[in-house]
């Protein structure tokens, strides 16, 4: 395929890398300005940007599955600001040649808590995106087995939808029950870190938790979580 300078998907990419390209340089330099690092200053901006490109892309992957992008639209407004920050941060200290007061008290909590939180909010969608390439991928072998079974013969649609919900039931015990043995040793354990540790994401392990307090196998009291046994 000949390419086209000219074609407007061309032209948006070349747009997008030139604006990654001026931001890296403006949130590197800022992010230097911290501990006096270049290196990692490179590193940290190049986190944030590609971070914030990831998300912007997940959007429009998203939408075409018709999937939610709540959480993506609040991702990729943190860290837009975060970059803005950043950017404006440059600019004040190129053209003055020195930072506002409130800058400089502000920029060692937010850019050292950029990273962290990016980290946690990418592991989230991660472990979502991969839960539902899970249900989808249950969804076409049920398809393909009911499309098997309606040309050749075999086990009925409800054989088929008995054996999907005990493999389903089955990892969810299995997974409650690594929960449990988490929450044991890590009472006092947040739900994210308890998700990242039986790889669930944060709403099915709030549902877990309900569950299993409903059942009286978990108890949360002043020291945290209490596994009944």
């Amino acid at each position: 395929m000949k390419f086209k300078l000219f074609d407007v998907q061309n032209l948006l990419w070349l747009a997008l890398v030139l604006a990654l390209v001026g931001s890296l340089k403006h949130l590197a330099a800022i992010f230097a300005t911290v501990d006096g690092n270049t290196a990692m200053g490179w590193v940290q901006a190049v986190a944030i940007d590609a971070g914030l490109f990831a998300l912007a892309y997940s959007i429009r992957v998203r939408k075409t599955a018709r999937r939610s992008i709540k959480q993506l639209w609040f991702g990729v407004g943190l860290f837009s600001l975060i970059s803005i920050y950043g950017n404006y941060a440059y600019g004040l200290l190129a053209t003055a040649g020195q930072l506002p007061g409130w800058i400089v008290a502000s920029k060692p909590v937010i850019l050292a808590a950029s990273l962290p939180i990016l980290v946690l909010f990418l592991s989230e969608l991660l472990s979502d995106d991969r839960q539902h390439a899970q249900a989808e991928a249950e969804r076409e072998a049920k398809r393909v087995a009911r499309a098997e079974q309606k040309e050749y013969g075999g086990p009925s649609d409800l054989t088929l939808l008995d054996q999907a919900n005990e493999t389903r039931a089955r990892d969810k015990e299995a997974a409650q029950a690594r929960l449990l043995a988490f929450l044991k040793e890590n009472p006092e354990a947040t739900t994210r870190q308890a998700g990242r540790h039986i790889d669930r994401a944060k709403s099915t392990v709030g549902l877990y938790l309900s569950e299993l307090q409903g059942d009286g196998r978990l108890h949360k009291n002043g020291n945290g979580w209490e596994v009944v046994t």
